[in-house]
């Protein structure tokens, strides 16, 4: 393992995680490539940039709105459980991507597992290709599978 570089990629996963935080589009446009392929929560249809950016656009709204209006949101992301593979100028990064937002009538706490794919290229790391799933809580998983009481 190549730990300069598995650490080179921790730093970027930073910069990912500070960018969804505070909605920065000009961090995520430098970070995803345009060519992305991602593969949603929903699994249906694969997300591109041009899909990533609109949404944070939709937060920046929204956050205008609710300052505007006084309501006070509190927001927090991180990552958690990450696991680096490196293969040669890629890296593949797997963790749990854990997301709370609090509010007047809003208490919504999520957890995702997500992988990206960085490929170094012109001297800078870019993600292109991603995937992310819910992660279910045992009350959600017992009622997929059947074992949930009514």
């Amino acid at each position: 393992m190549n730990t300069a570089m598995t650490e080179e990629i921790l730093r970027q996963e930073e910069q990912l995680v500070d960018a969804k935080r505070t909605l920065d589009l000009d961090a995520l446009n430098r970070i995803y490539a345009d060519e992305l392929l991602m593969t949603g929560v929903l699994g249906e249809p694969t997300c591109t940039k041009a899909a990533i950016l609109d949404e944070a656009k939709r937060g920046i709204a929204q956050r205008e709105s609710a300052a505007a209006s006084g309501q006070d949101f509190e927001t927090s992301c991180n990552n958690e459980d990450v696991t680096v593979t490196t293969h040669g100028e890629t890296a593949i990064v797997n963790y749990r991507f854990v997301v709370k937002f609090t509010g007047p009538n809003v208490d919504v706490h999520r957890r995702y597992r997500t992988t990206n794919v960085w490929i170094k290229r012109d001297g800078r790391w870019q993600i292109v290709a991603a995937h992310t799933a819910f992660v279910l809580d045992a009350k959600q998983a017992a009622m997929l599978t059947g074992e949930a009481q009514s």
